[in-house]
C-alpha cells in the first residue's frame, strides 16, 4: 500500500487584523497509490473520486489565496526502500463549486493563487504517479506533502 499523507494543517487570521474568517484547512483524502509492483507506474489522476488527495480550504469570500506544495520526491517504506514519485503540470485541480467534476488544473510544483468562492470554501485535487523500480519490499509506503495557504491581502 502506498499513500500521500498531509502534514498537520494550521490556520492563519485575516490580514491585517480586518474583521473576516481565518483559513481553514481540512484534509478530507489521502492521495492513494494502492498496492505497488515492481516496474509498473501507478498514476492517479486528480479527478479520481477514490485515490486523488482531497482538501477542503475555508476563508472569507471572494479572496485570493496563495497556495503552494511541498512535494515529495518518493514514498518511503521498509528497510529504507523507495519509489520515486512524478507530479505533472496538470496533477493538482481546484472547484470552488467542490464538485470533482469541475476542476481548474494547476501545476502543484507551482505557487498558485485561488479565489475562494462566494461561500468561501473550495476543493482541491491531487494526483500523481510512483514509479516503483526494482524489488519492493512488502509493507506500507508512505510520504508527507506540506500545503501553504496564505491570504494575500485583498
Amino acid at each position: 500500500m502506498a499513500a500521500l499523507l498531509g502534514a498537520p494543517l494550521e490556520a492563519q487570521e485575516f490580514p491585517s487584523g480586518a474583521p473576516g474568517r481565518s483559513l481553514r484547512v481540512d484534509g478530507q483524502q489521502e492521495l492513494y497509490f494502492g498496492e505497488l509492483l515492481t516496474g509498473l507506474p501507478s498514476a492517479v489522476l486528480r479527478n479520481d473520486p477514490v485515490r486523488a488527495g482531497r482538501i477542503q480550504i475555508s476563508g472569507e469570500r471572494h479572496s485570493d489565496v496563495l497556495v503552494s506544495f511541498l512535494l515529495p520526491a518518493g514514498l518511503f517504506g521498509p528497510g529504507g526502500a523507495d519509489v520515486p514519485l512524478v507530479f505533472g503540470p496538470t496533477d493538482a485541480g481546484w472547484s470552488p463549486d467542490r464538485d470533482i467534476g469541475l476542476q481548474v488544473a494547476f501545476d502543484p510544483a507551482a505557487p498558485t493563487v485561488l479565489e475562494l468562492p462566494n461561500n468561501g470554501r473550495g476543493l482541491i485535487f491531487l494526483g500523481g504517479t510512483a514509479l516503483p523500480a526494482g524489488s519492493l519490499p512488502a509493507g506500507d509506503y508512505l510520504a508527507n506533502v506540506t500545503l501553504t495557504i496564505s491570504y494575500l491581502g485583498n
